[in-house]
């Protein structure tokens, strides 16, 4: 498979994943935990398709600030502009599937979607 069609899968999975968050969005009663969960999953896939792109060993883990890191080899701005966004989300991948964790409010939801959707932007607009 080629770089770029290996990429697209990835960015595909992450658009998914965002779009599952913002359907649900609209559920009530907002599962806010599932939600930032597939904030974190978009966020994620998304970078990771930077990694495929560049025929990167794409590493098996859910720290953002991490893959951020490997992305920023090829694209230095990225680690700057997405350092919070990466942060925020890092901490829905795990702790949040599990009752009493992590305390998270709508207010923490909206940064998610956002966080996500500022990531997901990036990344399509590059091929």
């Amino acid at each position: 498979m080629d770089n770029l069609k290996h990429a697209k899968e990835w960015l595909k999975y992450a658009e998914t994943d965002y779009d599952v968050a913002v359907h649900l969005s609209s559920h009530h009663p907002v599962p806010i935990e599932i939600i930032c969960f597939h904030c974190q999953q978009a966020g994620e896939k998304a970078l990771k398709a930077i990694l495929a792109y560049y025929d990167k060993d794409i590493p098996r883990t859910h720290n953002l600030h991490s893959v951020l890191e490997l992305c920023g080899v090829h694209y230095p701005e990225m680690t700057d502009a997405f350092s919070t966004q990466a942060k925020r989300l890092t901490d829905f991948a795990v702790i949040i599937r599990y009752p009493n964790e992590i305390e998270v409010t709508e207010a923490d939801m909206v940064l998610a979607l956002k966080s996500a959707e500022q990531i997901l932007s990036y990344v399509s607009a590059l091929w």
